[in-house]
């Protein structure tokens, strides 16, 4: 019995949307994201205090030779958080989109990730004594004794770390998702944009899946492979 020749029609419909499909992403994904991107922003500044640690915010002496240590201006951190849709990436394997919110200012920096190393700020003193040319043995507030030379303490307040980590209040750890690749490390918290974040994330995962799917959708309406039989 011959057997009847069966054409595929729509084939150069399916390649010709193939070369597209990628750019179309790019747009959807990017028009998605901006307004969950901006409110992440903002929600970050909502959380910049209006006040800290008293000596933070002091003005800086004009008489120093050196570069002094940030002051602690709310409206500058506010001012140094944004949001920016960055230039979007194709890879063999992928591609990449580089949407980011930022926090620009240095003290805002320090406000953001303050802590992420020691929890509780450089290890304070709770007793001292004398041992040894420039040493010192101490015990820290977890009662651990240690020793460490006297020149990483040049402080008049040995607790100075301690306070000025701790007034600052925790760390907030990034939200992590189902199928997220990597382990969570101090890289991924903080107390502005990581905050905002873990609160608002999943309406930035919600808005891209939303844009893959539409282009999806597209690209199947437009690209139908039909069946045709001689």
């Amino acid at each position: 019995m011959p057997v009847k020749p069966v054409e595929l029609v729509g084939i150069e419909d399916v390649l010709h949307g193939l070369s597209f499909i990628d750019e179309d992403m790019h747009a959807k994904i990017r028009i998605a994201i901006k307004a969950p991107m901006m409110g992440v922003a903002n929600k970050a500044k909502g959380f910049v205090p209006g006040q800290v640690l008293s000596g933070w915010s002091k003005p800086i002496s004009g008489d120093i030779n050196y570069k002094p240590f940030p002051k602690y201006n709310p409206a500058t951190i506010r001012a140094g958080i944004g949001y920016n849709d960055g230039e979007n990436q194709t890879y063999k394997n992928g591609f990449k989109v580089s949407n980011y919110v930022y926090n620009v200012s240095a003290a805002g920096r320090i406000y953001e990730t303050a802590g992420r190393l020691n929890p509780q700020g450089r290890a304070p003193f709770t007793s001292i004594h004398a041992e040894g040319a420039g040493v010192v043995a101490y015990k820290d507030t977890r009662g651990r004794s240690k020793a460490r030379s006297t020149d990483s303490y040049d402080s008049n307040n040995p607790f100075a770390g301690y306070q000025f980590v701790t007034a600052m209040g925790s760390l907030t750890s990034q939200t992590r998702f189902k199928g997220q690749v990597g382990g969570a490390s101090r890289k991924t918290k903080g107390r502005l944009i990581y905050k905002a974040w873990s609160q608002d994330s999943v309406k930035v995962y919600t808005a891209i899946v939303d844009a893959i799917n539409s282009t999806a959708t597209k690209f199947n309406k437009s690209t139908q492979v039909k069946k045709k039989v001689a």
